[in-house]
């Protein structure tokens, strides 16, 4: 159960697709770009058990990154895009995050961050406005091969911090260090819908929600395909089913 299986035995279907763009990843894109993400962690000095935060909205470049995190044994930790800078700033440093991802699109805010949490790695996805540096240009140029020490990562979320400040929720358990390992979503999935390698799967929330994360990724572990919205429009939810 993990997208770099079906890349091996269906590298042209799409793992994911954007619903407005059209924009489609093929599973080979993914497991190549999540492999390249996963080289740039390591050269950027993070290990298994460390942590990334990312600050984007609905962006193609969204899935490479969390595979990549999912490969490297990293904690990743989803930021809500509609933050201030002082929230982003206090999840970034409370999750103990060695780098931060975020988008041209919330430069104004991931600007006023950026000084505020020094030693942080800065990366952004679908441009660069200094001192971010390009995602893409990073990764560029580097292995589409496994990282030699591959282990499974996973979410570490947050709280929404109506009550006080945002809190992680950061699971101690045994975790089965293979980035293949069964899926328990993806398992539930197949026993209540009858989730199987066919299944097309509409995501129209925000993927720093628990269950979109989650859901999504789980249908990739099977082999589906994802439609990811770029944003919310519930006439233009409708229209996706239908199609």
């Amino acid at each position: 159960m993990h997208p770099s299986i079906h890349a091996r035995t269906h590298p042209d279907k799409p793992a994911y697709i954007m619903a407005y763009s059209g924009e489609s990843v093929t599973y080979g894109e993914l497991d190549a770009r999540s492999n390249q993400g996963a080289h740039l962690f390591r050269s950027l000095g993070l290990g298994a058990g460390d942590s990334v935060a990312f600050f984007i909205e609905n962006h193609p470049r969204y899935y490479e990154l969390l595979w990549a995190a999912q490969r490297s044994g990293l904690r990743f930790t989803c930021l809500s895009s509609k933050l201030t800078t002082g929230e982003v700033e206090y999840i970034v440093r409370d999750c103990e995050a060695k780098a931060f991802v975020t988008s041209l699109a919330l430069a104004e805010t991931a600007l006023a961050v950026a000084p505020l949490i020094p030693g942080v790695e800065l990366l952004m996805v679908g441009g660069e406005a200094a001192p971010y540096r390009s995602f893409e240009a990073a990764r560029a140029g580097l292995p589409t091969t496994p990282i030699a020490d591959e282990q499974a990562g996973r979410a570490m979320l947050y709280s929404s911090g109506t009550t006080g400040r945002p809190k992680g929720v950061k699971r101690t358990g045994e975790v089965d260090p293979a980035i293949d390992a069964p899926n328990p979503l993806a398992m539930l999935g197949q026993a209540l819908y009858g989730w199987t390698f066919d299944s097309i799967y509409l995501s129209p929330a925000p993927l720093y929600h628990a269950a979109p994360l989650g859901w999504s990724m789980a249908v990739m572990a099977l082999g589906g395909t994802v439609v990811m919205m770029e944003r919310f429009d519930p006439e233009d939810a409708l229209r996706f089913i239908e199609q």
